[in-house]
């Protein structure tokens, strides 16, 4: 306390030095018979007590000069707006500080008595002197003496603090809070008392931390981000009504599945928001394709910049694994499916997986298509069987055993049938357009016969009148064209470019010829750019990732009024138009599905975008009858496609420690979709069968027993017992194939390809080392011309005659290949037969050869 006894001593404070601003000094120490006759009500004060050196600069209230000085500003005082109840003023400055100056003398007599409040007030000397000897002593000169006595009031509020001393060893840097409080907080009515956090005005709730004047539980600054980048002021009813569930609040698992459109990825983003804000945890979106994590990662950014979080993509090459740790900022990571797994496997193997409190899958009914759905269940059964609180949310469209998928996850259903714009559905029959009707079944009914101003050569060129129907909406509105392959999409899209009419041709011509002088520019067909130009384009999966995003760009402004598309781009990628018009029933190669049609129909009329939505879907009258009996079944259920990959989730758990015996591997079985349709006993079989599987092939290894003992329940694989309580580990194999997330025969067939590579690689040419490097799941749907093939293979050079050899094709093998005789070689072929193996040497040969 001797910086209040003795005010000689001041000095300026530590934690801030004011540049050549002078501070107040007083010269002389003040009576104690001064100090003990002062009344708070009327102040008494002796003039020449005191003899103050006075600052340099113009009188100003204390949070403005402690603004110019950290400016470096020299603007005068008259120059700064100020609160109209502070006044300057140049004489009486000091009674306020006489006053409380005496205060804290009569606590400290009073509590030195004490050896434990000596210790608490010698602790809280460097805060006393910092507070009166910076901020009172600049604000002294600011203040009339009408609010002299508020002034003191608030001193009293603070002497109070002190006084509590248990108060101050619970939250020392309240002191701080306090001392500036009472001029910050200036308002009309006068000086109000101090408040001890800036915070404790906002009621938190302790379940989830959520304000109670909140936007949907997140800051107010979230409505304005909505509002200016989404132009979203309130939520749809039903999306509120989903945000306030049960399960919601209670952290538990949810699904909701609603139409296309419908809204369900807002939803998903509030809940995101809500987990690394509010819970300071980090969230999981997982999506589909490397276009739509692309697409959101776009979406997210202005969130996470303005509320100070970050958003982390994991796809194709990016992201890192393990993801960083961070301590100040949590994350939002958005991942495709493989990412997202080979995400959670990391996590899992650093014991870190509780750094997720939340995973959002959308599209959760691809968990039924057959590769990825494997993977994808992998991902959530690891997840549910870790058991770390981590709330799992699904939505979909187009999922037709949510009951089954909904026990699987353990979680909530929320079903509504919403559409904030209207859409309606035509199928064209003929030159017939009829009305789809919806019900108990499907009915159809007449609408309008179509008629168009084709010349003979038009109608020929085009029977099924596709030019006409999208002449109808373009250019004022847009239209998506959905064809069942790539090469329909460019045929189509040149189809259209003959067939458009006048004001199509003349609409944003310079704004189309920059487009195309930009696709050329990146590399594009000149298909694409004579494409382009009519605004007109084609998007599928064999255009390169730029040229597809400056299509995407210009269909959402309307440079391009016509796009061309697979099914793909219907599984997400947000690209709404006013019409939809689905070329054929088909998908591929497959007829098409109710999920595929409503997925196709569902971007037509998104709400901000047009009024109203309509669908067209051309179909033939012998294709009919399978179509209205696809769109009268019901939505296909989501199966389990686990079966394929069950010794990679098997492998992956011993590996990464979760299961490392067999009644562990049996309960992590369970956890699957599989075994929501299969019985105990089918389970059990299973794992024993993927058990010997792997010790067979040499990925797994038997470790130890836990304790010896008779236990009938094994597994006899080449004389290897597997008990009940034996332990089993991963081999360098089995761990190769994890860590580099390959399935185990491709890791195995990889290791076989670079023996064989070392004891004769062929270093004349690229061919060889491409080989090598060409993925396994090149050559899945490939129908060779063998004949042909056969004479590529007689035109090879030297290099591909060597590279052949080594392979173990030869020209005999080639001449059965032709005749369709068996072949029998020594060589194992890499890809499960010889023929595949000649196929993929000729197409690294001759890309351009189907």
């Amino acid at each position: 306390m001797s910086s209040i006894n003795n005010m000689q001593d001041t000095s300026t404070p530590k934690r801030r030095r004011f540049g050549n601003t002078k501070i107040v000094r007083p010269t002389q120490t003040l009576e104690n018979n001064v100090i003990e006759n002062y009344s708070p009500i009327r102040p008494q004060i002796l003039k020449n007590e005191m003899d103050i050196e006075r600052c340099s600069s113009p009188d100003l209230p204390c949070n403005q000069v402690e603004f110019l000085c950290d400016s470096g500003n020299n603007s005068t005082s008259s120059d700064i707006p100020c609160s109209p109840e502070v006044l300057q003023t140049q004489g009486n400055q000091w009674a306020s500080l006489d006053v409380s100056t005496s205060k804290i003398n009569e606590i400290y007599d009073k509590n030195t008595k004490n050896p434990i409040n000596r210790v608490i007030l010698e602790e809280i000397e460097d805060i006393s002197d910092d507070m009166f000897h910076s901020k009172l002593e600049q604000s002294v000169y600011n203040h009339e003496e009408k609010f002299k006595s508020e002034i003191e009031e608030s001193f009293n509020v603070i002497n109070e603090s002190i006084v509590n001393m248990n108060e101050v060893m619970k939250n020392r840097s309240s002191l701080f809070e306090t001392k500036d409080s009472f001029l910050l907080d200036i308002k009309e009515s006068g000086i109000e008392a101090p408040q001890t956090s800036t915070n404790q005005n906002k009621k938190i709730t302790k379940e989830n931390n959520v304000p109670s004047n909140s936007f949907y539980g997140l800051p107010m600054i979230t409505k304005g981000l909505f509002k200016s980048y989404r132009n979203i002021e309130k939520f749809y009813d039903w999306q509120e009504e989903c945000l306030n569930l049960d399960a919601i609040r209670e952290r538990r698992n949810l699904i909701y599945a609603l139409p296309t459109s419908g809204g369900k990825t807002l939803v998903a983003e509030v809940l995101m928001l809500r987990e690394v804000l509010n819970r300071k945890k980090n969230a999981l979106f997982i999506l589909p394709f490397v276009a739509i994590v692309q697409e959101k990662i776009w979406a997210l950014s202005p969130f996470a910049v303005q509320l100070d979080f970050l958003v982390e993509e994991y796809a194709a090459g990016k992201g890192h694994i393990p993801p960083k740790k961070r301590r100040k900022k949590n994350s939002i990571y958005v991942a495709t499916i493989e990412k997202g797994l080979a995400l959670v496997r990391s996590l899992v193997e650093l014991n870190r997986l509780h750094e997720i409190g939340l995973i959002v899958v959308d599209e959760l009914h691809l968990i039924g298509e057959k590769g990825r759905g494997g993977t994808l269940e992998m991902l959530l059964s690891t997840v549910i069987f870790t058991n770390q609180d981590i709330q799992i949310v699904g939505m979909s469209a187009t999922i037709g055993n949510l009951h089954e998928i909904a026990q699987f996850l353990r979680a909530e259903v929320f079903q509504r049938q919403f559409r904030p714009v209207e859409l309606a559905e035509y199928v064209k029959l003929g030159n017939m357009l009829h009305r789809i009707q919806w019900g108990e079944g499907v009915e159809v009914v007449p609408d309008r016969e179509l008629t168009y101003d084709y010349s003979a050569a038009a109608v020929a060129l085009d029977p099924d009148l596709l030019g006409g129907l999208v002449s109808e909406v373009v250019p004022r509105g847009s239209c998506l064209v959905f064809c069942p392959t790539k090469r329909n999409c460019e045929n189509v899209a040149a189809l259209l470019c003959k067939l458009q009419r006048r004001e199509m041709a003349s609409h944003r011509v310079a704004e189309r010829q920059a487009l195309c002088n930009g696709l050329r520019a990146e590399g594009a067909s000149a298909e694409l750019c004579r494409a382009a130009r009519c605004g007109v384009a084609f998007h599928h999966a064999g255009l390169a990732s730029d040229e597809r995003v400056m299509l995407e760009h210009a269909f959402r402004s309307g440079v391009i009024s016509v796009l061309c598309c697979t099914s793909t781009l219907a599984a997400g990628v947000n690209l709404p138009a006013q019409r939809v018009i689905v070329r054929a029933p088909l998908v591929g190669r497959e007829f098409i599905s109710l999920g595929a049609y409503r997925q196709m129909v569902g971007r037509a009329g998104r709400a901000g975008v047009c009024d109203t939505g309509e669908s067209i879907i051309i179909c033939n009258d012998r294709e009919w009858p399978q179509l209205r009996a696809v769109l009268q079944g019901g939505l296909s259920p989501a199966r389990s496609m686990l079966r394929g990959c069950i010794n990679s989730l098997v492998l992956s758990a011993v590996a990464l420690g979760l299961a490392t015996c067999r009644p562990e591997l049996r309960r992590l079985l369970r956890c699957t979709l599989l075994a929501v349709t299969e019985d105990d006993t089918s389970m059990k079989t299973l794992c024993d069968d993927s058990l010997r599987s792997l010790l067979k092939t040499g990925a797994l290894e038997v470790t130890q027993r836990k304790q010896e003992g008779n236990d009938e329940s094994l597994i006899n694989s080449s004389n290897c017992y597997v008990y009940n309580d034996t332990l089993l580990s991963v081999s360098k194999l089995g761990r190769a194939a994890i860590k580099g997330c390959m399935e185990l025969s491709a890791a195995r067939q990889l290791i076989q390809d670079m023996e064989t590579a070392s004891r004769g690689l062929v270093l004349m040419g690229s061919l060889h080392l491409l080989y090598l490097v060409t993925p396994h799941d090149a050559d899945v749907i490939v129908r060779p011309d063998y004949r042909h093939y056969y004479n590529l293979y007689c035109n090879l050079d030297e290099e591909g005659v060597q590279t052949a050899k080594i392979l173990g094709i030869t020209e005999v093998n080639a001449v059965k290949m032709v005749t369709g005789k068996a072949i029998t070689v020594l060589h194992t072929p890499r890809h499960g037969s010889i023929c595949h193996d000649v196929i993929i040497v000729l197409r690294l040969l001759c890309p351009q050869v189907e």
